[in-house]
């Protein structure tokens, strides 16, 4: 499956958006404001319902307000406020599932597992999954749970 846009989808596009604006979007002039626009919006809010080998997902983060970063138990408790406190039958899942993962998160998402802790010491951390590009594929690792977590982490919350 490649990852250019179709003409049809473009025509599509520019039917949405109406003459006049797809012009303005389609000038290269403005290719950069095009681009800086799309880029917020990637960051905010795409990619918030994932399907992973059949399984939906809401994918999402636990920062609030113009927070920059929390620590390990306050991201812990969000995510079981949000019932996103996933362990490690869904991380397995994730990574035995990773080619549906879309490809446009690789690099910018790292996926976090709150309740799957590491035995004895490494009960303080948690497994989180993220692409690796050295070998081209989603891994998992130990994370310090004491850490600051910032907004490109991500909590699952299996959807029924």
């Amino acid at each position: 499956m490649s990852n250019r846009i179709s003409g049809a989808a473009m025509v599509h596009l520019e039917n949405e958006l109406g003459p006049d604006l797809a012009r303005v979007i389609f000038d290269p002039a403005n290719f950069p404001k095009v681009r800086e626009f799309a880029q917020k919006m990637f960051k905010g809010a795409s990619f918030t319902t994932l399907t992973i080998g059949g399984r939906v997902y809401d994918s999402l983060g636990f920062l609030r307000g113009d927070e920059k970063s929390v620590r390990g138990p306050v991201m812990v408790e969000r995510a079981k406020g949000m019932n996103a406190h996933s362990g490690q039958d869904e991380g397995e899942y994730l990574l035995k599932h990773q080619g549906d993962i879309p490809k446009e998160l690789r690099g910018k998402v790292v996926f976090v597992f709150t309740d799957w802790r590491g035995p004895g010491d490494y009960s303080v951390h948690v497994y989180c999954v993220y692409w690796s590009e050295d070998s081209q594929c989603w891994v998992k690792k130990w994370h310090w749970l004491a850490r600051n977590w910032s907004d490109h982490y991500r909590v699952l919350r299996p959807k029924p």
